[in-house]
């Protein structure tokens, strides 16, 4: 991931959790909770990747859907701005650059990753990486802003994600730039046809999808083929 993008989180992330919830008006407490429940029930590691401050781990270990929990993500300041809420959880953390993970193969039991996929500079890259630590079999959950196929999410990107959201976000963090690309991002990103097929060229069965807010967010499950992508067929998206 570029350095600016690392830099503009870290400016945001002492106000990244209350921006989330006055941004999404609370529903992403709703989106993160209806995406876990296709977990399946108690893996014992997870990793959640690009994990922020916390909030989708902490919600899977209150929903049981992991025993112990692992943060990466690749800016400090994120991980410092969480780390009271993760105090008598069993939850660690590392600074993680999530194309070149610093973790062994089949690492973990299960992945997550809340609206971190579309930040990274090689998507296909990400998604190998996340093949290579997690077990055969071991399942991946994406909770992610996908380019809009569909009428609405398009209209809403490009009326208040156009307008409001940096507006709001700005007010909230002092950094409006940050909320521009917000929305930039999702207009840059794949859509569900798109992510579908990179999952599944790069060692992953796609196993369910569910649309959230009328398709403003989208969670994607899918299992990890035992069968490792070798160098000479690597896929990009």
């Amino acid at each position: 991931m570029s350095e600016s993008v690392k830099n503009m989180f870290g400016r945001i992330a002492g106000s990244y959790d209350l921006a989330n919830r006055v941004l999404s008006a609370r529903r992403d407490v709703a989106w993160r909770t209806h995406a876990l429940k296709m977990l399946d029930d108690e893996p014992e590691v997870v990793l959640d990747l690009a994990c922020g401050t916390f909030d989708l781990g902490i919600d899977a270990l209150r929903l049981g859907k992991a025993q112990r929990v692992h943060g990466g993500d690749f800016c400090l300041p994120m991980l410092q701005a969480g780390s009271e809420k993760r105090l008598n959880k069993p939850i660690s953390a590392t600074v993680a650059d999530a194309l070149h993970l610093p973790y062994a193969d089949a690492s973990f039991d299960a992945a997550i990753m809340a609206y971190g996929w579309r930040n990274l500079d090689d998507p296909a890259a990400g998604i190998r990486e996340l093949h290579r630590v997690l077990k055969p079999g071991g399942q991946l959950l994406i909770l992610e802003f996908f380019k809009p196929s569909s009428v609405f999410p398009w209209l809403f990107y490009n009326t208040f994600g156009r307008c409001a959201m940096p507006l709001l976000g700005g007010i909230v963090s002092g950094d409006t730039a940050a909320y521009t690309y917000l929305r930039t991002s999702v207009q840059g990103f794949l859509n569900t046809t798109e992510a579908t097929q990179c999952l599944t060229d790069n060692g992953f069965s796609v196993s369910d999808w569910k649309s959230f807010s009328l398709g403003i967010s989208h969670a994607v499950s899918a299992k990890r083929i035992a069968a490792t992508t070798t160098d000479d067929n690597l896929s990009s998206c």
